[in-house]
């Protein structure tokens, strides 16, 4: 499935393969989700060695955007697709824009330019996790996911940092 190309202010502009986006420097759409369970745990994903960024935490789940699917419609598809679970609400709390660059070896690649749009959920139930894209999930509490990133940066994605921190903003103080 291609995903969904988007010009600077995130309209549709057409489709194509991730490589075609982060090789060309052409901005696309990711759905994010944050699941908390209803003691306010909050659910990180380890990635696992087969996808971008593997073995680091991450987000519960996330996912480009399909050509023809909203970011709605991409963050229910990665949920079940990854963690097996569906027929929960899930609430928009943060838009944003984000450019990441990727150092390889002496050489940069053009900047992952997305659109995200960020999803929480409440879940208390089983999960049928994608082992293709999914190593392992596991509850934290706010203040132990805190401190984990203070001691150990590294042991996360860039883009769950980010996200994490636009979630922080979008949370009423």
């Amino acid at each position: 499935m291609n995903i969904l190309f988007v010009d600077k202010d995130d309209k549709p502009i057409g489709a194509g393969s991730k490589k075609e986006a982060w090789e060309k420097g052409i901005a696309h759409r990711i759905a994010r989700i944050f699941l908390f369970n209803s003691k306010g745990d909050f659910l990180l994903q380890k990635r696992s060695q087969f996808v971008d960024a593997p073995l680091v935490y991450d987000q519960s789940a996330a996912g480009h955007v399909d050509e023809g699917e909203e970011y709605e419609q991409a963050a229910y598809r990665e949920l079940e697709e990854e963690l097996g679970v569906k027929g929960i609400l899930l609430i928009e709390v943060a838009r944003y824009y984000q450019e990441q660059s990727k150092v390889k070896q002496e050489t940069i690649d053009p900047p992952r330019k997305r659109f995200n749009a960020l999803y929480t959920g409440v879940y208390d139930g089983e999960f049928v996790t994608s082992p293709r894209e999914v190593a392992e999930v596991r509850w934290v509490t706010l203040p132990e996911l805190e401190a984990w990133i203070a001691r150990q940066r590294g042991d996360f994605s860039e883009g769950f940092l980010y996200a994490y921190e636009k979630f922080k903003e979008s949370q009423p103080r």
